[in-house]
């Protein structure tokens, strides 16, 4: 198996329509369309709100985007993995609805 260094951001900005610019360390920059998981996932709907979306921060040191309000956290390898499906060895089906920019 090979080994993949775990994805890190350099820098993250919250746009409109529930959508992140990601920056990571690696070079790679992206939108990354998080609307319809955060209206299917329950623990993510208060991020529905534009003013709470629009707090995200880097967190972590890299590691993961955070909205300190609601208290939500996801990590930077689990949102390079749901933009680069090809990249996930075990990927599941929802990864690939998201869109890379």
């Amino acid at each position: 198996m090979l080994s993949m260094k775990r994805p890190r951001l350099a820098a993250v900005t919250a746009l409109s329509d529930c959508r992140l610019a990601l920056d990571f360390v690696d070079g790679r920059a992206l939108t990354l369309d998080l609307s319809r998981d955060i209206q299917t996932c329950k623990q993510l709907q208060p991020l529905l709100d534009p003013q709470v979306f629009a707090t995200a921060i880097l967190g972590d040191k890299g590691w993961t985007v955070e909205w300190p309000a609601p208290d939500i956290q996801i990590g930077a390898d689990t949102l390079y993995l749901d933009a680069f499906p090809e990249m996930n060895p075990n990927p599941h089906p929802a990864s690939a609805a998201h869109t890379a920019h």
